[in-house]
């Protein structure tokens, strides 16, 4: 089945297009889901080092939940073409157009989901074929519907779902262990030079 008869697939929103001045009365100060939360999310590094204010103020009736991120649904980043389930400090970010929020119709499993999506080599070839653009890839909000996918059990979601967790974790303890042997290797070098 298409993802889209499993899950509303909502693209978020143009901010340019509602965004508006705090001076206006029905206007609201919106923080923005970012690329560095997104990433921190899947444990990916961010690079650009600055931090910018991401709050915007925009017109109150254009917010609506589908917008909002939370707990309960996958964002996917159309320019990566990865898929990560927020944790609860991000809630209620507004997306902006490069995210797509997938809100799932019927009891599944979200950190299956979100495995299959990232890694699942069947679901992976449907995505690097629906990707446009020879400089940035990209996916469109019709192609991000049309993802087949073949769900198992919710049962068995579970338990793929919980391996797919400890498998990301111990990818970071492995990263991090790395990074201190990395640092104490440099003290030492350092101090040899004493």
């Amino acid at each position: 089945m298409k993802l889209s008869e499993y899950a509303d697939v909502t693209q978020g929103a143009f901010i340019n297009r509602i965004e508006t001045s705090k001076l206006n009365e029905d206007s609201l100060e919106v923080q923005l889901l970012t690329l560095k939360e997104f990433n921190k999310t899947l444990g990916l590094d961010y690079r650009i080092s600055k931090d910018k204010d991401y709050s915007v103020f925009v017109k109150r009736e254009k917010i609506t939940r589908e917008l909002k991120t939370d707990t309960n649904s996958l964002v996917m980043h159309t320019l990566s073409q990865k898929v990560a389930l927020l944790p609860e400090r991000y809630s209620g970010l507004v997306l902006t157009n490069n995210f797509v929020k997938i809100t799932f119709k019927n009891q599944v499993d979200l950190h299956f989901m979100e495995w299959i999506i990232n890694e699942h080599p069947t679901v992976q070839k449907q995505i690097m074929l629906f990707s446009q653009g020879s400089i940035i890839s990209s996916l469109k909000l019709s192609n991000i519907k049309d993802i087949k996918l073949d769900l198992p059990t919710y049962e068995k979601q579970k338990i793929i779902g919980k391996i797919a967790v400890l498998k990301r974790r111990k990818e970071q303890l492995l990263k991090e262990k790395n990074e201190l042997e990395q640092q104490l290797l440099h003290q030492k070098l350092v101090n040899c030079t004493k």
